[in-house]
């Protein structure tokens, strides 16, 4: 008898597992990551900027930074000089591949 119900409550336990696994999320283990190069070729008081992304602190750039392991999305980008009469440059900037954002070129002003 004591078989029986140890037989029974292990088939129970095997099914409701089952059960329970099917119902788990899938994770992004497998989800494609991209990097982001951020190549600051500006002078003066834009030489060194504060680098954000959707509005959150991500370091110091000067000359060139990467960031790695992004998900692909979309982002808001800014980078804030860090003297007196910076500017402030703004990108959205939609992340399906690796990319790269460069301040100071094609007639941008630093």
């Amino acid at each position: 008898m004591l078989e029986v119900t140890m037989l029974r409550f292990a088939l129970i336990s095997l099914a409701l597992s089952v059960v329970l696994v099917g119902c788990v999320p899938a994770t992004q283990a497998n989800a494609k990551r991209y990097s982001l190069i951020v190549e600051n070729q500006c002078k003066g008081p834009n030489q060194t900027v504060y680098f954000y992304i959707n509005d959150q602190y991500w370091g110091v750039v000067k000359g060139s930074r990467i960031y790695q392991d992004l998900a692909a999305g979309s982002y808001n980008l800014r980078a804030v000089g860090t003297q007196a009469g910076a500017i402030t440059f703004t990108r959205t900037l939609q992340l399906n591949q690796d990319a790269v954002w460069t301040l100071g070129i094609g007639g941008t002003p630093c």
